[in-house]
């Protein structure tokens, strides 16, 4: 009888502390940077700083998935203040909102799992969706200087051509 006990208490206790360890209602505000100049870059970063409280004062331990799939660990810069980072091709950058799915360190290895057995990665519940605005990058003129200077160049030798054979005419 002491075994049920003493075993019943320790289930207790380790369920307590697997529902204290999680964010219950979690509250978030995001603020978001992206490279603005990429006339000679070949890859944009973009960033996005949140702060996130949870109504029982957790600060978990934070793992943020994108949409193409890769899940990496988010950096805490300060109290309640996270950052996830990422970089992207400026051939295939746009502008828009990026949806990173925020996972604690249960639902991380929860989505490992689902991840490993082939089942759906948008099965497991994440803590929250949080939305970061990517803004476009000035990628340089529509017309390069050099393409105008040659143009230039050949209409004011026309010109002068065209006039030449006039005058000798």
């Amino acid at each position: 009888m002491r075994q049920i006990l003493i075993g019943f208490w320790i289930g207790f206790c380790i369920t307590n502390a697997v529902q204290a360890s999680s964010c219950n209602n979690p509250k978030v505000t995001v603020t978001s940077f992206s490279t603005e100049d990429a006339t000679i870059l070949t890859q944009l970063a973009h960033i996005g700083e949140f702060s996130l409280k949870c109504s029982n004062e957790i600060k978990p331990n934070l793992f943020a998935e994108f949409p193409c799939g890769k899940v990496v660990p988010v950096a805490r810069v300060a109290d309640n203040q996270y950052q996830v980072s990422w970089i992207e091709d400026v051939k295939r950058s746009s502008s828009g909102s990026v949806v990173v799915r925020l996972f604690d360190e249960e639902g991380y290895s929860s989505l490992r799992k689902a991840q490993r057995d082939g089942a759906k990665a948008s099965n497991v519940k994440s803590i929250i969706d949080v939305t970061v605005t990517t803004k476009g990058a000035y990628k340089g003129p529509w017309v390069k200087a050099e393409l105008v200077a040659a143009f230039l160049i050949a209409g004011v030798a026309y010109f002068a051509i065209t006039t030449k054979n006039k005058v000798q005419s």
